[in-house]
This record gives structure tokens, sequence and C-alpha cells, in this order.
């Protein structure tokens, strides 16, 4: 090389990656809710002649920011890769997102592709942090529908992950319904260094999903008796507050505190919940009057009680056994029985003992 010679440069490209609007749909109510845009997506889907994979990307208020067809297959098959169905997630910067696809034979009885899709996906979503709330099958036009979180075909909560990712990613070869890709070969990770803190987590994952799974309870309560706060050392929790159960009880009601983490908003965003282990205990605090001071003021102290789980739950959701209370039959008043009221006070304002005399508009002459 010359000393006269430039050195030869090379050069990395760099790629942006944005999102792209394309055609909106529309509603007459406005889309706030999961329910809301299920109603105007479940129109929309039921109109395919062949299966279409959707995803509806959600903010933390559980409101719609957006929707991406992830893919469109033939009659009864739609495939799509797992980091598919998320990638527009993450490029929105969702916080949750629901799955629907449809069936155009109008069955919307979710098949064992379905269930299993499901799951992994909502394993997928743990990982990545973008809980997966509910997948949803539309029939085709009959207007039916089915969500496999109120079935309870798969486990919504975003406690454990229980699947690694070889798991996640790995596709039947007899049937890639949903799933998409192809199976990596026995051999091919041989040739591939894996990080130490990838097979750590791996092995960590492995290990959780091999432990039995303990039985849990779940305690629904509203939004109004929570009070989220912060302890110390910084770590979130949220009080949660159980109501006296006997209305005539003035004093002041109980409470127990749960991990913030804990506390969840259900799909529609209009209450929480939480998981708590059904064989284990909390402890709920109930304050109870000591005496007074000098002032005459009450002195209260925190009386700590360990309730075993399964009756905290009837606790807190204690509203539920209320019988409603019956309203008091009241006569209604027919339509005929209105029209004779409204004629006779019309004839009583107009009776000559009420209507003002005219005035005389004669002008009276001269006196003689």
């Amino acid at each position: 090389m010359t000393e006269n010679a430039k050195p030869k440069r090379y050069k990395l490209k760099e790629v942006c990656i944005r999102l792209a609007e394309g055609h909106p749909l529309y509603s007459d109510q406005p889309l706030s809710t999961p329910a809301a845009a299920l109603d105007v997506m479940r129109r929309e889907m039921s109109q395919y002649d062949r299966e279409v994979l959707c995803v509806v990307n959600m903010n933390a208020r559980l409101q719609p920011i957006n929707f991406n067809v992830v893919s469109v297959g033939d009659i009864n098959t739609s495939i799509a890769a797992i980091p598919n169905i998320l990638k527009s997630g993450l490029m929105s910067n969702a916080n949750s997102f629901l799955l629907l696809h449809n069936h155009p034979s109008g069955d919307v009885t979710p098949s064992q592709d379905d269930i299993t899709t499901t799951r992994k996906v909502i394993e997928a979503g743990k990982i990545m942090g973008i809980p997966c709330m509910d997948h949803i099958v539309i029939g085709g036009g009959n207007g039916h529908f089915c969500s496999l979180r109120e079935q309870q075909l798969a486990d919504f909560s975003n406690q454990i992950i229980s699947m690694t990712a070889e798991d996640i990613l790995r596709v039947a070869d007899s049937n890639p319904t949903h799933e998409g890709g192809t199976k990596m070969p026995e051999n091919a990770r041989d040739n591939v260094q894996v990080p130490d803190f990838v097979q750590e987590a791996e092995a960590q994952m492995a290990k959780e999903a091999q432990a039995p799974k303990r039985e849990e309870v779940t305690i629904k309560f509203g939004k109004g008796l929570a009070e989220p706060f912060q302890s110390k050392d910084g770590r979130e929790f949220m009080r949660i507050m159980i109501p006296n159960q006997d209305q005539s009880d003035k004093t002041p009601w109980a409470s127990f505190v749960l991990p913030a983490k804990a506390v969840h908003e259900n799909q529609y965003g209009k209450g929480l919940w939480a998981k708590i282990p059904a064989e284990g205990t909390t402890v709920v605090s109930k304050p109870v009057l000591a005496g007074q001071d000098e002032a005459g003021k009450n002195i209260w102290e925190d009386q700590k009680t360990k309730v075993p789980n399964k009756e905290l739950k009837g606790m807190v959701e204690a509203y539920k056994a209320k019988a409603p209370q019956a309203k008091e039959a009241q006569p209604r008043e027919s339509a005929r029985e209105k029209l004779d009221a409204l004629v006779k006070d019309t004839a009583a304002k107009l009776s000559p003992e009420k209507t003002p005399k005219a005035k005389s508009r004669a002008k009276k002459g001269p006196e003689l």
C-alpha cells in the first residue's frame, strides 16, 4: 500500500422498521373496551370464506390501539408463526392483546390445535411482557363465538412461565395449523453456542414446568376496594379492603395485603382479580377498639388473624351471596287514567270561575 492510498471503508446498513396504517374499521360506539373491539372484529371476520388470524393490541387501560391481520389461510387452516403474532404488539408498545380467528364453517368449537397454539401464545406473551387476555373463535356469519378464557381451555393468568422457548416454537411435523415454521433438527442446536444465561433461564423454566401445579383460588373484587402503596424498600403492594358482612356493623373494615403484581384487571377493565394458593393462609388485619384516650377519642389497634384462603374468598365476595332487595310493587297508572287526569286538569284551569274577565275596549263618553 502506498502512502497516498486511502484505506477502504466498509459500511453496515441501518434498516428502519415502522408501522404502516392499513384500512380502518368503524363503529357506532366508542372503541374503548375489548368488548367493543370484539364486536367490530366479529362483524369483519365473519365475512371471510377462509380462516383469518387476527390480533387486537391494547394499552394499559385495556383500550384497543389497533388490529393486525397476522395471516390468511384456506377453509380450515391459518398458518402463523408465534413471533409474527406478537410483532405488531411489540411495535405498538401494547400492554396486552386479544387473539381472534374465525371458523368459516360456523362451528366455533376450538380444535386441539387452537388450544395448543393459544397456550404457546400465552407463554410467549409472558416472556415478552405482553400478556394474552383471551382467544376468541368467531363463527362464519352466524354471530356465534367462543372464548377460550371463559371455557377455561387455557390458563390466561400471568403468574408462572411454564414453557421453554423451544416448546413454544416447536411445531408438529404433520399439522402446522396456526403455528407456522418448521421443526428445528435435533442436532441443529449442537452447532450453535448458546449463552450461559439462556441455558440457566431455560433450565429454570423447565424445572418450574415439571413442578406439580398447586391449586389456586381466584378472588374478584371492585377497584374501589384496592389501595396501592409502597413499602420502605420500594416494593409495591395492594391493600384489599373486606367490607363488613353485617351492614349494622359500623366498625372499620378488615383488610389484607397482596403484592401489586398479583392483582390484575379483568378483561373489561371494570374490576380486579387475584390468584392465591388454595391451601394457604393470609393475614387479615381488623381494627379493634382498645379504649379511649384522655380527650375521649377512640383508640384502635390492629388485630391480625390468619384466615384460610378459601374462607378469604368468601369474605371478599360476600356481596354475591346477598339476596337482591325486592322492590315494592307499585300500581302502574294506565295511559287512559293519565289522559283523563290531564283532561280534568286542563278543564279546571279553563273554568269560567278562574278565567279573567276581558276588559271592555269601549270608550266612555263625556258625562252630561
